[in-house]
């Protein structure tokens, strides 16, 4: 295999002169750079992400004997749906249902590990405005993954519950969030995420119609033999999605956990833009839950008598003095509504609508809508045909690579011997600084492709990248 190859210089329409054929080569290695990282990411989050999208929906046809209630009378308040969950944590399960042999999987663990009860935690508690639906209770075992309970309001019996792995909305979300790896797993996909960016960036450098229209250079070439056509069905489709893919790449940042977690607060405190709602990762133990779920009722019966649309998501941290949280989810964005109250006594301490939030959280929200295909149907098919296009783009680079590669080849093409521009280098050192672990990422390649060269080599063969 040989480590590094020397490519033809790059030629075609608009290609004329030396120092454009060599910056368009220094691109050209960049974006290869970028590929080879980003295309396991790329394929990893593609199709974790559009399963995620239908999994409410699998749910509901594997298991509508725990989804759907028949609606009868009045619902109980929410601390008796909510104790009749937790009860199951220590005395073990429900039967389940015929036919089911997910139902319980997880009780029975519980059950039969005397451990168990004090390692699971209360991740968030759902409440349908839906009278047919159940509700769930969500909760996190010692993995940190969710399992849910479903109770029939009217009434509070336990339907059964779902093990980790058949709960298709949690598992599919931790894995599109970097488990089992945990903060690791983030820091990964960040990195990915990251390099997304410069695999577009380089990708439209490339792709830029150089002699013909740029109407002409949106559609792929198909007679001009595989090594163009390959090339340009994957290009064109990417510019395609161009937009559509930065808007996910940057609203995707602050679900990270250094980025999400370290950076934009800080970027949010420095502009005068932080939530006053905040945000409750839930996880509160089951003694303390317990002890809140009179306030539940309280600020439940609120939000019901303050006309707050949707399903409630209630959540409580583990820290102490932490405040109840609820939240309507799944909704329209201009919906989007978040309650804080005591967790002691119920008392509201906040009620927040979506234009009480300052420009940076909202459009984290409305990123986050988008993200979860919540504007009805037309939405979820968008976002798995942009996932589909996504595994496209992988595929067809690859293909477009192995085809353009040397005979005996496999690496990244060598530097071209000329300095990037100043507005290359500014917006290079931009982008680094504002995502602070793509900016390691790059030094240390930088470092190590110069090592490499240079081992090989020679000196005279480690100019910069």
């Amino acid at each position: 295999m040989s480590p590094i190859y020397v490519p033809s210089v790059p030629t075609g329409p608009g290609i004329h002169d030396q120092s454009t054929a060599r910056l368009y080569a220094r691109f050209w290695r960049w974006h290869f750079f970028a590929a080879f990282i980003v295309i396991p990411f790329v394929l990893w989050q593609s199709v974790t992400g559009a399963v995620y999208l239908w999994s409410e929906q699998w749910m509901d046809r594997a298991y509508p004997n725990l989804r759907f209630v028949l609606q009868g009378g009045t619902q109980d308040p929410p601390s008796a749906q909510i104790s009749a969950a937790l009860r199951t944590v220590s005395t073990g399960p429900t039967p389940a249902m015929p036919n089911d042999e997910a139902v319980s999987a997880q009780a029975r663990v519980a059950h039969h590990d005397g451990t168990a009860g004090s390692q699971v935690a209360v991740q968030e508690i759902l409440l349908p405005q839906d009278p047919r639906r159940s509700t769930t209770v969500l909760l996190r075992d010692a993995n940190g993954l969710p399992f849910p309970v479903f109770i029939d309001p009217y009434g509070s019996r336990v339907l059964g519950t779902l093990s980790t792995s058949a709960w298709l909305p949690g598992i599919t979300r931790a894995l599109h969030g970097g488990w089992p790896l945990g903060t690791p797993g983030s820091w990964l996909l960040e990195l990915g995420d990251g390099w997304a960016i410069v695999a577009l960036a380089t990708g439209l450098y490339l792709w830029w119609p150089r002699g013909r229209g740029f109407g002409a250079g949106l559609w792929p070439r198909l007679r001009n033999g595989p090594r163009v056509m390959i090339r340009d069905l994957h290009s064109c489709v990417a510019v395609w999605f161009s937009v559509v893919l930065l808007f996910f790449l940057v609203t995707a940042l602050p679900w990270t956990k250094f980025w999400g977690e370290t950076i934009l607060p800080v970027i949010e405190t420095a502009t005068n833009q932080t939530s006053p709602a905040g945000f409750s990762t839930g996880g509160a133990s089951i003694a303390q839950m317990t002890a809140a779920l009179p306030a539940v009722d309280d600020v439940v019966e609120a939000a019901r008598r303050r006309a707050v649309p949707g399903t409630l998501d209630v959540k409580l941290a583990p820290w102490p003095e932490a405040p109840l949280f609820v939240a309507n989810v799944h909704t329209n964005p201009s919906q989007d509504r978040t309650m804080l109250a005591e967790a002691r006594s119920g008392r509201v301490l906040g009620d927040y609508r979506s234009h009480d939030v300052p420009a940076i959280p909202r459009f984290v929200a409305f990123g986050i809508h988008v993200h979860q295909g919540d504007f009805g149907l037309s939405s979820l098919w968008l976002n798995t045909a942009f996932a589909v296009s996504l595994i496209w783009l992988g595929a067809t680079g690859a293909l477009s690579w192995w085809i353009r590669r040397p005979r005996g080849g496999l690496s990244a093409p060598i530097a071209a011997r000329v300095p990037p521009p100043r507005w290359v280098l500014a917006a290079a050192l931009i982008v680094c600084v504002l995502l602070p672990l793509l900016g390691v990422s790059v030094v240390c390649l930088l470092i190590t492709d110069r090592a490499l060269r240079r081992l090989l080599f020679g000196a005279a063969a480690s100019e910069s990248a």
